[in-house]
C-alpha cells in the first residue's frame, strides 16, 4: 500500500515518519528507505536537509542554504547531485530487492517539475508490489500530478500531519 504524507512545511513530517519508522524497525523485517531531517546552525536557523539511511542510520549533506553543493538549485537550497545519487541507489535496491516497508522523504518540485532530485527512483515507485508498503512524504499541491505521473491507477491513502495530530497518528 501506498500511504502519501503531506502538511505544511515546518509542521514535522519528517519528525512523525522518523518516530514510526525507530518504532517499526524492530518489527518489519526489511525496512529501508530516505529520511531527510533538517540541518540547523548554531543559531537554530534551518540550513539545509541531511539524507538518512533507514537501514543503517548512516547520514549524508543533501540540500544547504549556506553552501554551494555541486548538484541542482531550488529556491533556496543547492543540492547534492552525489548525495542525491546514494539515495536514489538505496530506494531503487529496497525496491528492486522487495523491501517490506519503505520511507521517502520527499517529492517536490524538484523531482516533478525538473526531473530532477530523487526522480529516478520515480519509475521504480510506480513498479511497487501490493505486498510493499510506501510511505512517501509530497507536498499537496503535488500529489495530482504525482499520482498521475507515478502510481496511475494504484491505490494509495493520504495521511496529512498537522500539530493536533502529529503526536498520535498511527501508520501501521
Amino acid at each position: 500500500m501506498i500511504t502519501i504524507i503531506t502538511g505544511s512545511r515546518g509542521i514535522g513530517k519528517t519528525t512523525f515518519l522518523l518516530k514510526k519508522s525507530t518504532i517499526q524497525t524492530n518489527e518489519v523485517k526489511t525496512l529501508s528507505g530516505i529520511l531527510t531531517p533538517p540541518i540547523f546552525d548554531n543559531e537554530g536557523i534551518k540550513i539545509g536537509f541531511s539524507a538518512l539511511d533507514l537501514s543503517n542510520m548512516k547520514r549524508w549533506e543533501l540540500a544547504r542554504t549556506d553552501i554551494k553543493l555541486p548538484g541542482p538549485s531550488y529556491g533556496p537550497f543547492h543540492f547534492s547531485s552525489e548525495g542525491f545519487e546514494r539515495a536514489n541507489d538505496i530506494i531503487i535496491d529496497a525496491l528492486l530487492q522487495g523491501a517490506t516497508t519503505l520511507f521517502l522523504d520527499e517529492i517536490g518540485p524538484l523531482e516533478l517539475t525538473k526531473n530532477n532530485g530523487f526522480y529516478p527512483c520515480l519509475s521504480h515507485i510506480g513498479r511497487i508490489k501490493d505486498s510493499q508498503d510506501l510511505f512517501i512524504v509530497i507536498r499537496s499541491e503535488l500529489i495530482p500530478v504525482f499520482v498521475k505521473r507515478v502510481i496511475p491507477g494504484k491505490k494509495y491513502k493520504t495521511i496529512t500531519v498537522n500539530k493536533e495530530n502529529r503526536d498520535r497518528l498511527q501508520l501501521f
